[in-house]
């Protein structure tokens, strides 16, 4: 299939689910019933088993991220660290099947990143942008209320804790999210053994997560853990990935 007749696809069938979720009353029961839903959804997900395939340092996380994704029946992503914009592929597809809003903060300028119609970059440190956006939400008629937010930034425990402190009171009732690079030696290992090349960032990302929830976590084992209010799923491989989710009303 050709790139344009690709587009013509995606969008023929993304209009569809629209169509049908103007149509009726209930969005969740629509989508279940909506078999546009299905095939969409199909379709990104074998675009992103062939992403997958190119080895990187987050290329085994891919297929994790969107299936994740997915399940949380989204209503605003918040991405903070675009850089080749693996990830951006990944959640901008989350966004088109559920017509949402993607916002994609970076220091470096990655403008030319997506096409997608309502992916927001924001060319800012996520920090001063955090501080800036409750207002900034105001400005664009968005509810300040994060479902999905991904982070994969500096890896430095300060700059970390900062995140943490800065965009977790965003989070949605219903949110998860995702920390790359918890895991990060000066090699790593892919799933299929293949090696690449990491740097040492002294624990950083994950020591930020352990001050988080006051407990020792070991990020060179794949693990599940929860508490009343979290979930907490880890996995050690390609620098490791690991994923939170809310629990209740925390």
């Amino acid at each position: 299939m050709s790139t344009n007749l690709r587009m013509i696809f995606i969008s023929t069938i993304h209009k569809c689910i629209k169509f049908i979720q103007e149509k009726m009353f209930w969005n969740k029961i629509s989508k279940y019933l909506n078999p546009f839903y299905y095939i969409l959804k199909f379709y990104f997900l074998k675009e992103i088993i062939k992403k997958s395939r190119l080895k990187s340092d987050i290329s085994d996380h891919l297929i994790t991220l969107f299936l994740e994704s997915v399940h949380l029946d989204p209503k605003l992503i918040v991405e903070l660290g675009v850089r080749g914009g693996e990830s951006t592929f990944v959640l901008e597809r989350v966004a088109k099947l559920y017509g949402i809003k993607l916002v994609s903060v970076d220091i470096e300028e990655c403008s030319k990143t997506s096409l997608y119609h309502d992916w927001i970059f924001v060319n800012k440190d996520d920090i001063k942008f955090g501080k800036e956006f409750k207002n900034w939400c105001e400005r664009l008629r968005i509810i300040p209320r994060i479902n999905i937010l991904f982070i994969d930034t500096s890896h430095i425990f300060e700059h970390t804790i900062q995140e943490i402190n800065t965009w977790f009171p965003f989070l949605s009732d219903k949110a998860k999210v995702f920390f790359h690079d918890t895991n990060i030696k000066e090699k790593y290992y892919r799933k299929d053994g293949s090696v690449g090349r990491g740097w040492d960032n002294e624990r950083g990302v994950m020591k930020a997560l352990e001050n988080y929830f006051n407990k020792h976590f070991n990020e060179e084992i794949n693990f599940i853990y929860s508490n009343n209010n979290w979930l907490i799923k880890n996995y050690s491989y390609c620098n490791g990935f690991t994923i939170l989710e809310k629990l209740g009303g925390s």
